[in-house]
């Protein structure tokens, strides 16, 4: 008897943290890149990607603004893991498919480099207060922690 008590005890206290881990996060607001808590840029050509972005999240759709050298450039993801076509380098349709892993927004992309076929995975999740995207691309990955703005 006393046993099934303690069982019950800790699936009382473990069940809500599991549920709460799992749980969809809204990643909406105004991110700026913390440096400091990033890995640095890769050198070279379009080594970019940091500064700031604009985030809306409904429930089946992110759509996520960066400023770019061409001026702002907005990207929308269905969250369903259906395609997504949004502008590439040089006026290219990119295709998207972002889908919910737990917690995680995991939107892989695939465009055409010079007659290739090249797929970046990016990853986002919340890390407390922090918005954390992973980017892994062609065998190299980087980290970018944001933090939102008031």
């Amino acid at each position: 008897m006393k046993r099934i008590a303690i069982l019950a005890l800790a699936t009382a206290v473990v069940l809500p943290f599991s549920a709460r881990a799992q749980s969809k996060p809204d990643f909406s607001g105004t991110w700026t890149m913390d440096a400091a808590k990033s890995d640095p840029a890769p050198q070279g050509r379009g080594g970019g990607g940091g500064g700031s972005q604009t985030v809306k999240q409904t429930a089946t759709e992110l759509s996520v603004t960066t400023e770019g050298r061409q001026g702002p450039q907005t990207r929308t993801y269905k969250l369903d893991g259906s395609d997504s076509m949004n502008p590439g380098r040089g006026g290219a349709q990119v295709k998207s498919v972002a889908k919910w892993d737990g917690s995680s927004i995991v939107i892989e992309t695939t465009q055409d480099m010079g007659g290739q076929s090249v797929t970046t995975k990016e990853v986002r999740k919340m890390d407390g207060a922090n918005m954390v995207v992973e980017t892994s691309f062609n065998g190299n990955s980087r980290k970018v922690v944001y933090t939102k703005g008031m």
